[in-house]
């Protein structure tokens, strides 16, 4: 089988922490399936985007993205299809692709949706998180998320909110019997990168100090990963574990950057020297952070399926979290302390404190996370998109005489 991957939300030499959790999925797919990946890049990104170029043994082409910056945002899943429809056309002529496997709802699997029509290729989407904030956002981008959601051939989710957020979605655009099939699919963990070692060792490394307690954070700095919050809660939290030093491992992404805003409420709550911006940082060196940690943290307000909760969690750690997305499953109560608020400040302020104190079992938790590697998700992915292909009668022969692996 052979599949063309679009998203514009993946790594490229230029941002090469951008989108690792699309990355790993399609580099895991890749053992069953020859991919090629469309990235559409915006016009104006800086540092500059080589057009072509590979990354984690993949081929990757970067078409410029024309749109609106500010205005007229219901128009991106249009402008995202005619930016792309030329290149993708090219990936057809020298790689004569099955399926079209694009990753978030708008304006990606849309334009996905439109890109399936011209050439004539089924399409699964992936809801990873971001579609009910786009629900949200306004009527029209509301309606073309409907429409290509119940146009694709395939759905799937990364969380179980993501999959009936969707289902209630399609049902108020029509009849359900005629939407596609969706199916939930977590993300997963590379429980080889992401493992216990030694903490003090680990510290040594990073040149921080061998003792004291350390609580670590890791997304895209932006008001939703609630960064913020855990800081208005350290003056309280240091009662209780006066040697804390809080780390957040993150840069700017596609939402707003809060960055100075952390340094600066930091320092007006005399945690200056307790705060840590470590910035963007690749895989291996979040993993070293993991270990030298004692609890991680994520506090958020919304999330789909949050690949740093696996990964913190095969490195043995406790985690604290709201209960958002696919986090209630994630983390079971032998791993960590869940709020159900985001803005409930005493309760986060309780968690982190009893999440410190422990005890935990390393091992259990270790144990758990590597339960969901990639692999075992690639295995289902690649399942979803050979019932797409088959359903498609001209390329179901194809597929079936060839099977899955190419």
């Amino acid at each position: 089988m052979r599949v063309m991957a679009f998203s514009t939300v993946f790594p490229s030499a230029a941002t090469p922490e951008h989108g690792l959790f699309v990355l790993e999925r399609l580099r895991h797919c890749a053992a069953h399936a020859q991919i090629e990946v469309l990235a559409p890049r915006a016009f104006h990104a800086r540092p500059a985007v080589p057009s072509r170029e590979s990354i984690g043994g993949l081929d990757v082409s970067h078409p410029a993205f024309w749109y609106s910056p500010r205005y007229g945002k219901a128009l991106d899943g249009a402008m995202l299809y005619l930016s792309s429809l030329r290149a993708a056309r090219g990936v057809m002529r020298r790689f004569d692709f099955d399926l079209i496997d694009a990753h978030f709802g708008y304006p990606d699997g849309f334009a996905a949706v439109l890109l399936g029509r011209s050439l004539n290729r089924p399409v699964v989407i992936t809801l990873r998180g971001t579609e009910p904030l786009v629900a949200a956002a306004d009527r029209l981008r509301r309606r073309a998320l409907a429409w290509a959601l119940r146009r694709a051939d395939r759905l799937i989710a990364v969380s179980h909110p993501l999959a009936e957020g969707a289902r209630d979605l399609m049902a108020e655009y029509g009849p359900m019997e005629s939407a596609p099939p969706i199916e939930v699919i977590a993300n997963g963990v590379d429980a080889r990168r992401f493992a216990p070692g030694s903490r003090e060792q680990a510290r040594r490394d990073l040149g921080l100090p061998e003792g004291g307690r350390l609580l670590v954070s890791v997304g895209h700095r932006s008001p939703r990963k609630g960064f913020q919050r855990v800081i208005r809660v350290l003056p309280e939290v240091l009662q209780a574990a006066p040697d804390l030093r809080f780390a957040v491992i993150g840069g700017a992404g596609g939402e707003p950057d809060n960055g100075p805003e952390l340094r600066r409420l930091a320092d007006e709550l005399g945690m200056g020297d307790r705060v840590i911006l470590a910035g963007p940082l690749p895989p291996g060196g979040v993993a070293a952070w993991l270990r030298a940690a004692d609890l991680f943290v994520l506090a958020s307000d919304h999330e789909g399926c949050p690949n740093v909760v696996w990964e913190a969690q095969a490195s043995g750690l406790p985690v604290v979290a709201t209960r958002v997305g696919e986090i209630p499953r994630m983390v079971p109560e032998f791993a960590g302390r869940l709020i159900d608020h985001a803005e409930d400040s005493a309760a986060l302020a309780a968690a982190l404190i009893a999440g410190l104190a422990g005890p935990f079992d390393v091992g259990a938790i270790r144990g758990w996370a590597e339960r969901h590697t990639w692999d075992d998700v690639a295995t289902r992915v690649v399942e979803q998109w050979r019932l797409a292909v088959a359903s498609a009668p001209a390329l179901g022969r194809r597929a079936t005489s060839e099977g899955v692996a190419a």
